[in-house]
């Protein structure tokens, strides 16, 4: 019993755990990209970047919306005089050619955002956190479910420890 109990609980604890790391490894990704981005418009170095190249992104969903985002390739020169080029996100319209306000921090000029008022950052970002604090803490019941089944299914009455086979040689009299 405990080959077939055990196995199928450890195995449905090891996948809830699975679904717990990927949850919390997910939530932690983006608490991690809004702090440094809010950190860089909060602290980063002002420069104003030239558009090189702008873009649409569509994105077309099965129940009918469509969203559309502005992405941006723009350059400029960071405070230790290298050219930076950066792709970011906008809301307002730009061509090829216009100055955009950008800041960046010095050690990481490469993570440059737009200078514009964040807007939805704090309700996507707490959505998101909210569904992966949801997701792990399934993650976290399925092990616990699958764990414990390990335990109860593979601890029965007859699972005393191994039964030692007759031998054929010994007699039972004196």
């Amino acid at each position: 019993m405990f080959a077939v109990g055990g196995a199928f609980g450890v195995v449905f604890g090891c996948v809830g755990l699975l679904f717990a790391v990927v949850g919390i490894g997910a939530l932690l990704w983006v608490v991690r990209r809004v702090s440094e981005h809010k950190r860089t418009l909060r602290e980063g170095v002002m420069a104003q970047a030239r558009c090189l190249e702008t873009y649409v992104v569509r994105t077309h969903r099965s129940d009918g919306p469509v969203h559309h985002q502005r992405r941006l390739i723009v350059g400029f020169r960071a405070g230790d005089g290298r050219d930076v080029r950066v792709r970011v996100t906008s809301r307002q319209p730009y061509v090829t050619g216009d100055a955009v306000a950008v800041r960046y921090l010095p050690n990481r000029p490469e993570r440059a955002v737009v200078d514009e008022a964040p807007t939805g950052i704090g309700v996507v970002s707490c959505l998101f956190g909210g569904a992966m604090v949801v997701f792990t803490c399934v993650g976290l019941f399925f092990a616990a479910i699958g764990f414990g089944a390990a335990v109860f299914l593979g601890a029965s009455a007859d699972d005393g420890g191994p039964v030692p086979l007759p031998d054929p040689y010994r007699t039972a009299g004196p």
